[in-house]
């Protein structure tokens, strides 16, 4: 019986006449189509090997293998295309084809040894560290690449090492990138403002913006995961850095004798003339700007609570325009659901009657009620009901009195800031307290209340200002009333 590389020879030659037949018999086989399904045939199995060493990212973390594995392999594709011999070809791809398979095999051991160097490198490339973060990430290629080489060799304490000082130095491409995303346009306008002497023209403004980079610096480095607060304050930033650009160009012109200080006070008093305008609240200036911009503040708080009572009007509105259609069958259930009403009526002006607009907005929300507690704020971080809270709090015991034996979820709430886990769990805790308050001071069963926490999942206001943050760290409490 032939040996096997006897019989490939054989096979190969008997391959070639056939083809020599096929090409004299018909023209549509041409010499390409001949070579590609050549190619096919002889390079099936190390394609086959190849691929299960790139699913193993064997060409990082298997490199010498790998390396052998592609220079037979473009050694057989180079032969190949100049026509070389078939049997020389084999021996390279089989060659190939084994390193290819050792290359997938010492991948995966690798993988579990460089387990947290693999997600600090993938969390690095999420980031942009390629882009944004060069040298620390070559730093961590080159150190990685060496452990990998080390692990190859079976150096496994060694490589274990330079695996973690790869991790680590992956780990500083991540955050000088992730700073890089989030603070270098707010350095590049304090350069701009550095560069119109913002330091001599504008001092707080830049003192300002500077200090709320260092700010959103430090919190990336204390949790690098979440980038709430440090966006935040790095926006911030950039709005004082552009409002010391601005001032000192300000400045600047009026050094110049471009500008005069009446000049700038007469184009900001028309501004706010033309909003004045909007408020049909006429402006004057004699006596400086506090009297106008008080004038607007009450005129602006005056259309938000009229817009609030509306707002709430149109909610009741259709709430009893879709209980009527639901329950007009009969006139004797028209009376009773009218007198329904009137009594739901009496007892919602009794519970808003209780709170003033920065105390507690009362809302409709189908047949239950939310009584929504801004001005039971609390800390950043903190879930402990402060002495000033009491007199809100009675008005609360009061307004659950209207609705005896309903049912009732306090809801804990808190802004964007922290972690979304840590939220959760302070959320419930400011629950926890407002519903222990409760027990202990109003006439309320436990069997009757339940307190949830939502975390930042459920904001009413901006989270990217002080005042939006603060109405959001806040205590709903949603009554289910019998009616």
């Amino acid at each position: 019986m032939p040996t096997r590389p006897r019989m490939l020879r054989i096979q190969t030659g008997f391959w070639f006449l056939t083809m020599l037949v096929l090409i004299s018999a018909s023209p549509a086989f041409s010499a390409e189509t001949i070579l590609e399904e050549l190619r096919n045939s002889l390079f099936e199995s190390a394609n086959d090997a190849l691929r299960s060493a790139n699913d193993q990212q064997a060409s990082l973390l298997a490199p010498t293998y790998y390396s052998e594995g592609a220079e037979n392999y473009r050694r057989a594709e180079a032969k190949l295309n100049k026509g070389g011999n078939i049997d020389s070809i084999r021996r390279d791809l089989e060659r190939a084809t084994e390193s290819f398979v050792e290359a997938a095999e010492h991948a995966a051991l690798a993988a579990t040894t460089f387990e947290l160097t693999l997600r600090a490198r993938a969390d690095a490339i999420s980031a942009g560290a390629q882009k944004y973060a060069e040298d620390e990430w070559e730093d961590a290629r080159v150190l990685f690449a060496e452990a990998a080489l080390r692990l190859e060799k079976g150096r496994l304490e060694r490589a274990r090492k330079e695996g973690t000082e790869a991790e680590l130095r992956f780990r500083d491409a991540e955050l000088t990138a992730i700073k890089a995303n989030l603070l270098t346009g707010t350095r590049r306008l304090l350069d701009q403002a550095e560069d119109v002497r913002a330091e001599r023209y504008a001092p707080k403004s830049y003192s300002q913006a500077s200090r709320l980079l260092d700010e959103a610096e430090k919190a990336l480095n204390n949790n690098r995961y979440d980038t709430d607060k440090p966006r935040s304050l790095a926006q911030q930033a950039n709005h004082d850095a552009q409002h010391a650009i601005y001032v000192s160009g300000l400045e600047a012109r009026i050094d110049d004798k471009e500008l005069s200080l009446e000049d700038v006070l007469l184009e900001w008093e028309a501004s706010l003339r033309s909003i004045a305008d909007l408020l049909d609240t006429p402006l004057h200036f004699d006596r400086g700007e506090t009297e106008a911009i008080t004038k607007i503040r009450e005129q602006v708080a005056e259309a938000i609570a009229d817009n609030k009572r509306l707002t709430a009007t149109l909610a009741d509105r259709q709430v009893q325009l879709d209980t009527l259609v639901q329950e007009t069958a009969s006139m004797e259930r028209l009376s009773k659901l009218v007198a329904r009403q009137e009594r739901q009526k009496e007892r919602l002006a009794r519970v808003q009657a209780l709170f003033n607009s920065s105390d507690a907005i009362v809302l409709r929300q189908g047949e239950s009620i939310i009584l929504r507690m801004i001005g039971l704020n609390f800390d950043v971080g903190s879930a402990e009901i402060k002495p000033d809270h009491t007199a809100l709090l009675a008005s609360l015991e009061s307004a659950i009195a209207e609705f005896p034996e309903a049912s009732m979820v306090i809801e804990g709430h808190t802004d964007a800031f922290g972690s979304d886990s840590d939220n959760l769990t302070l959320s419930q805790r400011r629950a926890d307290a407002v519903a222990q308050f409760l027990l202990n001071n109003a006439s309320v069963s436990p069997v009757n209340m339940t307190a949830l926490g939502y975390g930042e999942s459920h904001p009413v206001a901006n989270n990217e200002t002080e005042e939006g943050r603060r109405t959001n760290r806040r205590i709903d409490v949603v009554i289910y009333p019998r009616w």
